[in-house]
């Protein structure tokens, strides 16, 4: 039965080629439905829609069709390869993220939300009463999207960036978006609070608006003295969201 369908579709080397377009035109159309199972099964079809004339073309150099089977090959990897940079493009624009579809988030861990201040930290608590070193996480003026501020006591010249981890399975989020840009020098050599506020904003990428989860926020130095370790300052929980694209 095989043998047969094989002799069916490699009548011809540019049959199992137009298979690969018809392949590629179902993977796309598949892609449009907002479902885990209906992506992995489109990029499945994909692949497969460019290892079948891959497949028949060495086949027929096996068997000695030189010309045919080098046209398959060829015909195969160029195709193949476009269709693969129009997919690629087509993800970085994928408009579903299947991140935070079967997360919960645990109600037996004491979590904090974000301050919505939309974009504005200046009316922040930028005063705190209890003189412990401590940290705040804002929205931004998107979901998934934040700024933060650190209140720190006397510490050495160094930097200070944030680790987000989803809580439940500890994965790193967006580890190096997150890292370089939520980077702040410090340097405070008094033993009174020093407010030390992110200019910038930076973006957690895994999951979607309105998909909630819970998260750890963890502040780690670096000093500027290269022979010391970085080590981490505190951390938090934090309910986050992803930014959608």
């Amino acid at each position: 039965m095989i043998r047969k369908l094989y002799n069916k579709l490699n009548t011809k080397w540019m049959y199992s080629v137009f298979i690969m377009f018809c392949g590629f035109i179902l993977s796309f159309f598949i892609l449009r439905v907002p479902s885990e199972i209906a992506f992995n099964t489109s990029i499945i079809i994909f692949f497969i829609s460019i290892l079948i004339p891959l497949l028949f073309g060495l086949i027929r150099v096996f068997k000695k069709d030189f010309l045919a089977g080098t046209l398959q090959i060829l015909s195969s990897i160029i195709f193949g390869g476009s269709g693969f940079l129009c997919l690629s493009i087509f993800l970085m624009l994928y408009p579903y993220d299947f991140f935070a579809d079967n997360l919960e988030i645990p109600k037996n861990i004491q979590f904090e939300k974000p301050i919505n201040l939309n974009d504005n930290l200046a009316s922040g608590p930028n005063k705190i009463t209890d003189k412990k070193e401590t940290f705040f996480l804002y929205d931004g003026f998107q979901p998934g999207i934040y700024q933060y501020e650190i209140f720190l006591n006397k510490i050495e010249k160094g930097t200070v960036y944030l680790k987000i981890y989803e809580i439940t399975k500890n994965q790193i989020l967006s580890e190096t978006d997150v890292a370089n840009n939520s980077k702040m020098q410090v340097y405070n050599s008094t033993n009174e609070l020093k407010r030390y506020q992110l200019k910038d904003d930076f973006t957690v990428y895994e999951g979607n608006w309105g998909e909630f989860y819970g998260s750890k926020i963890e502040i780690w130095f670096q000093p500027d003295d290269k022979k010391q370790k970085e080590r981490k300052l505190m951390s938090k929980n934090y309910i986050i969201q992803g930014w959608q694209r």
